[in-house]
């Protein structure tokens, strides 16, 4: 009993004295807390004391730029005002006397020499644009016709040589065959194979109409021009070369300028004038070939062939029919370009 007595109150008196544990342990914790602040304060304000020196010495900067922009501005605007108060009577004597106001003129302003001032000029080119019209209009007509009609007997091409007194650009040539009463639509190609000389191509059909025509100029086609002779090469550094070695010159500059000629042709008709000139021997195969192969390139890959390819080279026929009717000229590459090209 007194063992068990004894416990209990050792027992009480240890709990009275932990709150009091407790209370020193807690304020030691506090103290040691507060004395670390104060550590971690300095440390901190030892770090940052570059940076806050730094930022001083910026403001002090800017401060001062600021300062001479305002004093700059406060300058040119002192400057300003002065010139306002000094200038504006020689501003004013400037403007009147270097720059005079233009008197209003209730006339207007014409060219004498302009075609709507000359009546007759105007009246004339009034009575010219209704027969151009009807012209135009006769030949679309005539293009349109031969579509319905049977093959002619007298198939064929033909190049006629006219002698020209200058190497005029292929546009103007044709302006003034327009000029002449010539259809362009007719004249298939124009090139320079020589000096003073061009050359036509026609179909065969259309050679006595314009037979006719250059006969009632008084232009007479030179009938023994040869443009395979190696005499119409005028280059001095073939002088020496034999009169064989010319003509197969001159024979490979015609092949060449022919085969660019069937390129500038419209289709359909460039296929015809191509198969013409293979047949006579003008063009080389290969280019024959290369030409009726972009014409029907099923022939080449038939196996290949699409649905629709039937369709598109239909389709692709129809255009050309309708660009053969029309009567519109042949279009024409740039005349110094094809000048160069061509010879």
């Amino acid at each position: 009993m007194y063992q068990l007595l004894q416990c209990t109150a050792t027992f009480d008196e240890q709990s009275s004295r932990s709150p009091h544990n407790v209370e020193l342990s807690n304020t030691l914790e506090d103290s040691n807390t507060a004395n670390s602040v104060p550590t971690q304060l300095s440390t901190v304000t030892e770090d940052s004391q570059p940076l806050i020196i730094q930022l001083q010495k910026t403001v002090e900067y800017l401060t001062a730029e600021l300062s001479k922009a305002h004093e700059a501005i406060q300058k040119l605007q002192n400057q300003i005002t002065t010139m306002y108060k000094q200038s504006p009577q020689a501003h004013q004597q400037a403007s009147s006397d270097e720059f005079p106001t233009i008197p209003e003129s209730s006339q207007r302003i014409g060219f004498p020499d302009a075609p709507w001032h000359n009546k007759a000029k105007l009246d004339s080119l009034k009575q010219s644009m209704p027969r151009q019209r009807e012209l135009r209009r006769v030949q679309r007509e005539a293009a349109a016709a031969r579509v319905f009609q049977p093959p002619s007997p007298n198939q064929g091409f033909k190049y006629l040589y006219i002698p020209t007194k200058a190497r005029i650009p292929v546009g103007t040539l044709r302006t003034t065959f327009r000029r002449l009463g010539v259809n362009n639509a007719r004249l298939l190609d124009i090139h320079y194979p020589a000096r003073h000389t061009a050359t036509i191509l026609i179909h065969n059909d259309y050679e006595n109409e314009f037979i006719e025509l250059l006969t009632k100029h008084r232009i007479t086609p030179k009938e023994n021009f040869n443009p395979n002779s190696g005499s119409i090469l005028e280059d001095p550094n073939l002088a020496s070369l034999s009169t064989t070695e010319c003509d197969k010159i001159a024979k490979e500059h015609q092949i060449t300028r022919l085969e660019r000629a069937v390129q500038h042709i419209r289709a359909p008709v460039k296929y015809a004038v191509a198969r013409f000139f293979y047949d006579k021997q003008w063009i080389s195969k290969k280019f024959y070939d290369t030409l009726a192969s972009a014409r029907n390139p099923h022939l080449s890959n038939i196996f290949d062939q699409s649905p629709a390819s039937d369709e598109d080279t239909s389709n692709a026929h129809d255009s050309d029919d309708i660009n053969m009717i029309t009567d519109e000229e042949p279009v024409q590459p740039d005349d110094r370009a094809s000048l160069s090209l061509r010879n």
